[in-house]
């Protein structure tokens, strides 16, 4: 499934200090059409009968490279009282009715709905997962957003380390080394369908009067210090900071997309 354009937002958000509230109930919808980034292009079943179902993940865990979720127990529909069409696509919505999609997705194999047909998802068929630079800390905040957790919002800040912080990696230190506060602009949608925010001054770190080691890997924090990563990403090439050079991320050039 992919994030629609209402979840990447909120995520997003987040890293401008605003809590995303997690939906109190999640409800499964068959489409006959993609209901695209938007949650609204598609075109939802309607018979008699239907209805979107309850739908509740399982705890965020390894899943194909990344972590992810998925449905816990079998969906099942109501029997058709007529041929509908294929359904090509499902959303995860956060009301029966109306309200805002959270995710979509093409279906594996088009489900053909005929008179007498009753929908059926296995359990574990519906699968979310992340990939990319966001921290598998903030992979699995994100995902327990399905799970009725809300995200709160954080002050974000720049860092940089002499390997991957996930894996063991240092943080650079050193007279006069801290953690920048990073602001960021308003999102916007890339021609991926992407959304994405940028700094929107610059990450300038104070001059070192001492040698702080050799820049490897680039985190956004969420703390002045301690913490977690947030964003993780490595810098080609690396670079050693030494005594007198000012580290400097010019204005837009920190980007955080999600999708």
């Amino acid at each position: 499934m992919y994030a629609t354009d209402y979840l990447e937002e909120n995520f997003l958000n987040v890293m401008k200090g605003i809590t995303f509230t997690a939906p109190a109930n999640l409800y499964l919808g068959l489409y006959l059409s993609n209901p695209s980034e938007t949650g609204t292009a598609g075109t939802e079943v309607i018979y008699p009968g239907y209805a979107r179902k309850l739908v509740t993940f399982s705890a965020p865990a390894a899943e194909s490279g990344g972590i992810g979720i998925k449905n816990e127990s079998q969906i099942g529909f109501a029997t058709s009282p007529a041929n509908v069409g294929t359904v090509t696509h499902i959303g995860v919505s956060n009301s029966i009715s109306g309200g805002n999609m959270l995710a979509y997705g093409e279906l594996t194999e088009p489900l053909e709905i005929s008179m007498g047909d009753a929908p059926v998802l296995l359990a574990g068929e519906i699968v979310f997962y992340l990939t990319g630079n966001l921290s598998n800390a903030y992979k699995t905040k994100f995902l327990n957003v399905f799970r009725k957790t809300n995200m709160t919002g954080i002050s974000t800040y720049f860092a940089l380390y002499s390997g991957n912080p996930e894996a063991g990696g240092s943080e650079l230190s050193g007279a006069n080394y801290a953690r920048v506060p990073v602001t960021f602009s308003a999102s916007t949608e890339l021609a991926s369908g992407q959304r994405q925010i940028e700094n929107s001054t610059a990450a300038q770190f104070s001059r070192p009067s001492t040698n702080w080691g050799t820049w490897v890997y680039s985190a956004l924090t969420d703390a002045v210090s301690g913490g977690s990563p947030v964003w993780v990403q490595a810098r080609t090439p690396n670079k050693a900071i030494m005594k007198g050079y000012m580290p400097v991320v010019a204005a837009g050039n920190l980007r955080v997309a999600i999708n």
